[in-house]
Parts: C-alpha cells; sequence; structure tokens
C-alpha cells in the first residue's frame, strides 16, 4: 500500500531543491556573487535560507531515498525476485543518467552520487533495526565531524583570497566566458560534477550513506505513518536551533561568506531541521490529507521535475536572459523559483489526470527491467 505522506515528502524535497540550486543553475563556477554594497535582501533571504532551505531538502531527498531502497526491497522479497540484482539495475541507470546530467545539463547533479552512495547501502538491507540505526549515527556523526572541519577550514582559507564583486574584473572575465559558451559550460560541469564525488569521500559522501540507512530505519519503524513521539522532537528541535545558529555565526566574523563553506556547516542542522519537517508534514497529513495532497503528484514524478528544473533553469538563466545575472539579486532568484515551483505544481497535476507516471520515470523503467532480465538469465 503506498503511503501519502512519502509522496508529498518527495515532491515537497524536489520543489524546495530548486531554492538551493537555483544560483547554481545561473553559474555553477562562480555562484552567487555579491555586489560590493549589496541590498538588505541579500542579507535576509541569506539569512531564511541558513535557516529554512540549505541543505534541509537535499537532506529529506536523501532521506527518502533510503525509503525507496527499502520499498523496492520489500517488494522483491515478495515477488520472490533478487533484490540486488533488480536494485543495482535501477542504481546503475539512475547513475548513467546523473552522470549525463551532470556534465551537459547542470554539474550539482545529486544523482550520481546518491547512487554511487546506494551500491553500497543495498548490501545492509537485510540488516535488523538495532544495525541499521547503529550505522546510521555513526556514519552520520563522521560526516557532521568532517564537514564541521573543512567548513570552518574553508572559512578561514577564504580570508586569504581577494574577494569578487559584480564590479571586478574576474567576474566580468568570467561572465563573458560562461554565458553563451556551451562547450566551456560542459567542460565546467564536468569539472564540478567529478569534484563533487571526489570531494565527498572526505565530507558529504558520509552523512548520505548515514542518511539512507536512517531512512530504512525509519520506514520500517513506521515512522511515515505516525511521526515521532513529543520528547523526540523536543530533542530533535533543540538540536535544530543549536547547529542552525552555529552555522550562521560566520556572518559575524565574516565579511564575505562562499556558499560552499555555509553548505558544509549548514548539513549539520540540516539533518535536524529535515527530520522536524517530515514529522510536520507527516503528523498534518494524518489529520487533514486535503491540505499537502497537491505535493502528492510532484512526488510521483519527482526525477522527471528534477531534470525539468536544470534544462529550464539553464534555458532561462544561461541562454534566454544571461544579462539578467549581472544585476539580479538573491530575492530576484528566489522569485524565479518560487514561480517555477508553482508551474511544476500545475504541470504535475495536470500530467498525472492522463498519465501514470512521469517520462523519464518510465524511461528509467525499462531500461532497468531489461537490464535486470539480462542479468537475470545470465546468473
Amino acid at each position: 500500500m503506498r503511503i501519502d505522506s512519502i509522496d508529498i515528502l518527495r515532491g515537497i524535497a524536489i520543489l524546495g531543491i530548486l531554492f538551493m540550486n537555483i544560483t547554481y543553475h545561473a553559474n555553477i563556477e562562480l555562484n552567487y556573487v555579491p555586489f560590493e554594497n549589496p541590498p538588505n535582501s541579500d542579507k535576509w533571504v541569506t539569512v531564511f535560507n541558513a535557516i529554512f532551505s540549505d541543505g534541509r531538502f537535499r537532506t529529506l531527498f536523501c532521506l527518502l531515498f533510503g525509503v525507496g531502497l527499502a520499498i523496492q526491497y520489500q517488494s522483491c522479497q515478495r515477488k520472490g525476485i533478487d533484490h540486488m540484482i533488480f536494485l543495482k539495475s535501477r542504481l546503475f541507470w539512475l547513475a548513467i543518467f546523473g552522470g549525463v546530467h551532470a556534465l551537459f545539463i547542470f554539474g550539482g547533479d545529486i544523482l550520481m552520487l546518491y547512487s554511487l552512495a546506494a551500491f553500497q547501502v543495498i548490501k545492509s538491507l537485510d540488516s535488523n533495526q538495532d544495525a541499521l540505526l547503529k550505522k546510521a549515527i555513526r556514519l552520520i556523526s563522521i560526516g557532521c565531524i568532517l564537514c564541521l572541519v573543512f567548513g570552518i577550514g574553508i572559512l578561514f582559507a577564504e580570508g586569504l583570497e581577494a574577494p569578487i564583486y559584480r564590479s571586478s574584473e574576474a567576474f566580468l572575465t568570467q561572465y563573458e566566458m560562461w554565458y553563451g559558451n556551451y562547450p566551456y559550460q560542459v567542460l565546467v560541469q564536468g569539472g564540478v560534477a567529478l569534484a563533487v564525488i571526489l570531494f565527498s569521500f572526505i565530507s558529504i559522501l558520509w552523512q548520505v550513506l548515514g542518511l539512507m540507512y536512517l531512512g530504512i530505519y525509519l520506514y520500517r519503524a513506521k515512522f511515515f505513518s505516525q511521526g515521532f513521539k513529543q520528547h523526540t522532537v523536543f530533542k530533535l528541535l533543540a538540536l535544530a536551533l543549536t547547529f542552525s545558529v552555529i552555522s550562521l555565526l560566520p556572518y559575524a566574523f565574516f565579511e564575505d561568506i562562499t556558499s560552499e563553506s555555509l553548505m558544509l556547516l549548514a548539513s549539520i542542522s540540516a539533518i535536524f531541521m529535515s527530520l522536524l519537517y517530515a514529522h510536520l508534514i507527516i503528523r498534518i497529513v494524518k489529520k487533514t490529507p486535503q491540505l499537502f495532497h497537491v505535493f502528492a503528484a510532484t512526488g510521483k514524478i519527482a526525477f522527471s521535475l528534477y531534470i525539468l528544473q536544470s534544462i529550464a533553469m539553464a534555458i532561462l538563466l544561461r541562454w534566454l536572459i544571461p544579462d539578467f545575472n549581472m544585476t539580479a539579486t538573491q530575492l530576484d532568484y528566489f522569485l524565479i523559483a518560487a514561480v517555477f515551483t508553482g508551474i511544476q505544481l500545475i504541470l504535475a497535476n495536470i500530467y498525472l489526470r492522463y498519465f501514470t507516471q512521469g517520462p523519464l520515470e518510465a524511461l528509467w523503467r525499462k531500461l532497468y527491467l531489461a537490464r535486470f532480465r539480462q542479468k537475470s538469465t545470465t546468473n
């Protein structure tokens, strides 16, 4: 039986990821370059993102990736098929999609990293709950320590370099190279995607692994039907507030902060905040399911929407209105993400009136089933 809250949470996560990624869609090499005299809105949007957005939706999506593995494992057990062959076939093609996406559309792709991590996670799908929870806590703790250390290290390293502003010659030179130059974009995106994979071994990979194990554990503990108990919510709230404050401290001591250091620091509070988001939504869905039902459609075609976001933002920000990026503020990018979120909600709900699967979900299914049949025959 399909659990509505999982589709709704996945839908919210995939929509929220755009708010985190939109400035990278515009220019993944430099991301958002500040003004020498930034508007007040930049500060408020940055603080808002640090508390409510940065890493929260990506973390939630990672948890749900683990849930997906648990659901597919359960389905394989019920059908009497080899879950390792089946899941490896799915992950193989998802990694291929991720690689193509990263190289040709958006170098900040998460599908490739998540697929590679999941190849390790599926080896423990038959573990008991205690073992899953211990692995999750251990790996998340290692990941948090690494992200904290490297985040602080990057902060201090940034202080040794001259900051780049919109009026800087470095920005103007890169602007001319980046916009309207697709071969250069492909080269940079490939480099970024490779760097994400390699750097993840000493940073976020451990969190990703731990969160997937935690997602499996929570699914089997019926969390997505019931939510947390009250005492657990209070603990998570205290941890979320504590680490959110810590992630905001650099603003008090550093003038120019890049998103790379903030992303690593925010990834810690994101774990606790995303669990609180999930709990709150599960409880609301349990009492008034109609309130968030509109998000279920986006969750059912999340793969297609994720790629659509990248294609639409690449065309819009890099090709149709490249000059917009010369003067755009954080608020401008936020508003574009908000408008496109509304478009995705409408599109997903209309699309599922006529089709049962998203276009990329259907293609992925066709490819991994063909590979599964081939591997099952040879084995």
